[in-house]
């Protein structure tokens, strides 16, 4: 992850658009990533992440939307990127927003 400046974090998020974090996004989901388990290929521990999306609440269709438009179905497996998009799409739906990358890079 590179940084952006002093409080904000980028990531590279799908179509070579990147995703602004502020400094308390950065830690909560650094938090949430180290819950995951990454092994040393930096892939998230699947069972982990489903559980960890379960708790959102959302459908499961929303859920499914999510993985697709962070790109971790494309993919195969949530690496650190697909998964700091991911929990800015969770959030953005559980706001009522659209679960695309425009409700979270504009």
């Amino acid at each position: 992850m590179e940084q952006e400046s002093g409080t904000t974090a980028a990531v590279s998020a799908a179509a070579g658009t990147f995703l602004s974090l502020n400094e308390h996004e950065q830690r909560y989901y650094s938090g949430l990533h180290a819950v995951c388990q990454a092994d040393t290929s930096g892939k998230l521990s699947s069972p982990k992440v489903a559980e960890l999306f379960k708790a959102s609440q959302l459908t499961p269709e929303a859920l499914h939307k999510v993985t697709e438009v962070c790109g971790a179905k494309r993919l195969g497996y949530f690496g650190t990127a697909q998964f700091y998009v991911a929990l800015k799409l969770l959030a953005a739906a559980q706001s009522g927003l659209p679960i695309r990358l425009e409700s979270v890079t504009a």
